[in-house]
């Protein structure tokens, strides 16, 4: 019950922002469709509002299929987001920011602390910084389930469209800890190629993969 009252409530809450949104310069639509792979589509919808803490709050819709193109699930979450501190320089970029989460169809939810630092290198090497802390409630056991970690460093060459990525990772209260280096290439507007390496404590062998993305935003 307490699920579907919560669905109800940001439906509720999207429409309002939608009926009062006034023109797209002043409330401005997220409208994000992304293919993940061959078998797996998802779009997100959402609003920014014209405000200091840059708050933006959603909703995305997923589908993953088989190769014979059979529904596996449906995927629905509700989210958003706002910046808590900025500062931009000519050379450096700062945000902090908090997201949150809610699974539509299992009602797990998360908290997450944000942390986004850029620097301009050199005049065509950009240096990044992300950091995420996030608290995480299990929706099917009804339990706060621990804290995870990430952290993660990404090195760009503007010209080409080519990083350098690398990550740590800590999840279930530290529990489980993980490390991977990726290589990302940037190809036209909307297509990106990457390739990672990633290794992890609960597994005996490196996992490695090759993906492409295609997004459009409008």
């Amino acid at each position: 019950m307490e699920k579907i009252q919560f669905i109800a409530a940001a439906s509720a809450l999207a429409l309002f922002f939608v009926a009062t949104s006034g023109s797209a310069a002043e409330r401005p639509l997220i409208w994000q469709p992304t293919k993940n792979s061959d078998t797996s589509y998802s779009i997100r919808l959402g609003m920014q509002l014209p405000t200091r803490l840059e708050a933006e709050a959603g909703i995305s819709f997923g589908m993953n299929a088989t190769k014979g193109g059979a529904p596996i699930d449906t995927p629905i979450r509700f989210w958003s987001s706002f910046v808590t501190s900025k500062v931009k320089t000519t050379v450096s970029e700062m945000r902090r920011g908090v997201g949150l989460d809610f699974d539509g169809n299992t009602g797990s939810a998360a908290i997450s602390m944000n942390y986004y630092e850029k620097e301009f290198a050199t005049p065509s090497l950009d240096l990044e910084r992300n950091s995420s802390y996030t608290m995480r409630y299990d929706g099917v056991s009804g339990e706060w389930a621990g804290i995870d970690a990430n952290q993660s460093v990404r090195l760009t060459h503007g010209s080409t469209g080519t990083s350098l990525m690398g990550r740590a990772s800590a999840s279930d209260s530290f529990a489980t800890i993980g490390a991977g280096i990726g290589l990302e290439q940037q190809i036209g507007e909307y297509m990106t190629v990457t390739g990672s390496l990633d290794s992890s404590m609960d597994a005996s062998d490196p996992v490695t993969s090759v993906k492409a993305r295609y997004s459009f935003t409008w």
